[in-house]
C-alpha cells in the first residue's frame, strides 16, 4: 500500500505548502528543502528507535505515566532539531529575509509530515485492505492525515521565522511542547476515544498552522552571517 500512500500524502503535502508559501513554488532550494525535510524524517525515527529508546530504558525512565511525557518531549526535540538543521544550514551558507526562513522551514517540515504521513496512510489502506474497514471511513482516515503535515509544517516554519528574530531556542521548545501535546493526543486515542482523539489532534493541528499562517506578513527583518 506504500505506492498508493506516496501520491495522496504528497497531494495533501502540496496543498498544506500551497495554502502558506506558494509564492516560493519556483525556487529549486525550496523543493530540496521538502526532500531532505522527508529525509530528516526517516532519520529521526531510526535515531528515536536505536538511540533515543535504549537511552530511555537506561535510564530508568518508566513507559508509564510521567515517563511517557519524558520520552515524547525528546523524540519531539529530535524530530524537529533533525527538520531545521538543513534550514539551518542554508541559512548560514546564504543570505536570507525572515520570509526566506519561513518559506524554508515550511517547505523542510512539510517533508517531514509528508513521511509520516505516508506511514499513516499506508496503515490505512492495508486495514481497508485486509476488510477491517469500510470504504467511507477509510477515506475520512486518509483525509485526516492532513492535520500531522499541518502541524508539521506549522512548527518548523515557526522555528525558521523566530531564528533571524533571536528566538531560536524558545521556538525550538515552543515546537517540541506543541509536537509533545499531539503525540500525546495521538497515543490517548484508545482512553480518548477515536472519535474525540482525532477531532482534538485536528483541532490543535489547525490552530497550530492558522497562527503561523498570520506570521507570513510580518515584517521581514534581513538576517547576514555574524562577522568573522
Amino acid at each position: 500500500m506504500q505506492l498508493v500512500a506516496v501520491p495522496i500524502a504528497a497531494a495533501l503535502t502540496f496543498l498544506a505548502l500551497l495554502l502558506l508559501v506558494r509564492q516560493y513554488f519556483r525556487q529549486p532550494t525550496f523543493w530540496i528543502l521538502v526532500a531532505l525535510g522527508y529525509i530528516a524524517a526517516y532519520i529521526a525515527q531510526w535515531t528515536g528507535r536505536t538511540v533515543w529508546d535504549p537511552l530511555t530504558f537506561d535510564l530508568g525512565i518508566p513507559q508509564a505515566g510521567a515517563g511517557i511525557v519524558v520520552n515524547m518531549l525528546g523524540r519531539a526535540f529530535l524530530a524537529e532539531a533533525f527538520k531545521f538543521a538543513p534550514v539551518l544550514v542554508i541559512g548560514l551558507m546564504t543570505e536570507m529575509s525572515s520570509r526566506d526562513w519561513f518559506a524554508y522551514g515550511a517547505a523542510a517540515g512539510a517533508g517531514f509530515g509528508f513521511f509520516v504521513s505516508q506511514q499513516l496512510i499506508a496503515f490505512s489502506l492495508e486495514v481497508y485492505r485486509l476488510s477491517l474497514s469500510t470504504p467511507a471511513l477509510t477515506l475520512l482516515t486518509v483525509l485526516l492525515k492532513f492535520f500531522p503535515i499541518l502541524a508539521q509544517t506549522a512548527t518548523t516554519a515557526f522555528v525558521a521565522w523566530a531564528m533571524p528574530r533571536g528566538w531560536l531556542f524558545r521556538a525550538l521548545l515552543l515546537a517540541t511542547a506543541a509536537q509533545t501535546v499531539l503525540g500525546l493526543v495521538e497515543r490517548g486515542q484508545a482512553a480518548l476515544g477515536t472519535a474525540l482523539g482525532n477531532l482534538l489532534f485536528a483541532l490543535i493541528a489547525l490552530f497550530l498552522f492558522l497562527y503561523v499562517w498570520t506570521l507570513r506578513d510580518r515584517v521581514a527583518v534581513p538576517w547576514r552571517q555574524p562577522a568573522g
